[in-house]
């Protein structure tokens, strides 16, 4: 199964305090831009990947999407998506998106925001999305940039003057 950080205890509880878990979309750094690529979503099918708290899954929804369905291999992301989640037309569903499998010519949009940086089978992916799409249908997704996803022990190191600095071992692979 694709990496799944976010139901460790630990480190779900400190993404809760991340800006983006907080203020949700306003939150993220990469929404204006994101939000810029997207087209008009009324009446649209719309799968987000990777759907975390479900902040784009409400967005897409409240913006007159038909169809919104919220993709996540996180229990505790899927529990807390629910939470926040009032009224109909979401629904949310743990899937591994390595193994993923839709009807074809099915969806308007696919969105993903800072999710597929973790799997390792990224055109097998892409095959299943592009099979999916309508004729016309989008694909709209940020990815973490490899300078913080590259070391293999990932933050701050410390010399012995006290100056830090960020390692980039294995970033090429």
């Amino acid at each position: 199964m694709t990496q799944n950080i976010y139901d460790n205890p630990a480190f779900f509880e400190g993404y809760a305090t991340l800006d983006r878990s907080i203020k949700g979309l306003d939150g993220a750094p990469e929404w204006s831009s994101m939000q810029k690529l997207l087209p008009p979503l009324k009446g649209k099918t719309v799968v987000d990947l990777g759907c975390g708290y479900g902040w784009f899954c409400r967005y897409a929804r409240d913006q007159g999407a038909a169809n919104v369905l919220g993709l996540d291999v996180s229990v505790k992301m899927l529990e807390k998506a629910q939470e926040m989640t009032t009224g109909a037309g979401i629904e949310y569903r743990r899937e591994d998106l390595e193994q993923l499998q839709l009807e074809a010519q099915s969806v308007d949009l696919f969105y993903s925001s800072l999710a597929l940086h973790y799997l390792e089978n990224i055109p097998a992916l892409f095959a299943t999305l592009y099979q999916t799409l309508v004729p016309g249908g989008m694909l709209v997704f940020s990815a973490e940039h490899p300078i913080y996803t590259a070391p293999l022990q990932q933050g701050w190191l410390s010399d012995q003057n006290g100056q830090k600095s960020w390692p980039v071992n294995h970033y090429q692979q």
